[in-house]
């Protein structure tokens, strides 16, 4: 199977716009407060709850956005994508679950135009990437606390 680079493009954008609506949601308690004190109490509850689980996965978050944002100022310099550095602060500031699938969209609008070929996949990949997007959709659901009924 073959998807376009355009068709990459707008699922990263819609993905990283469906993460600051989902994200933010769920920071406005802290916006009441000065630049630093929201920032103390966020990473304060963010890490100092002494809870594996969320501990486990802010540890996980942090290194993966560590990783995404050297990988993304390489690509960026290998491919002249403009302004990286907006990308990465601005994963720091406003989430990497955002910026990142914007940098990716990006970097998809950009090898489309260098007509770089499209992308292929199989069945199995486009199961699995199926089964990931509704654990995706259960895990948010489920941390939100939506309910079925």
């Amino acid at each position: 199977m073959i998807v376009s680079r355009h068709h990459l493009a707008v699922f990263y954008a819609v993905v990283g716009v469906v993460a600051l609506v989902l994200t933010w949601s769920q920071i406005l308690g802290y916006l009441d407060q000065s630049f630093l004190a929201a920032n103390a109490a966020f990473w304060g509850d963010a890490l100092g709850g002494g809870n594996g689980a969320q501990n486990f996965l802010v540890i996980d978050l942090l290194f993966l956005a560590l990783v995404a944002s050297v990988w993304m100022v390489f690509e960026a310099r290998r491919m002249s994508i403009p302004f990286v550095w907006a990308y990465v602060v601005g994963g720091l500031l406003v989430a990497i679950s955002l910026t990142f699938p914007l940098f990716l969209a990006v970097r998809e609008r950009r090898l489309a135009a260098d007509g770089a070929p499209r992308a292929g996949w199989t069945r199995f990949d486009a199961a699995g990437l199926g089964l990931m997007v509704l654990g995706n959709v259960g895990a948010v659901a489920l941390a939100m606390g939506w309910s079925a009924a």
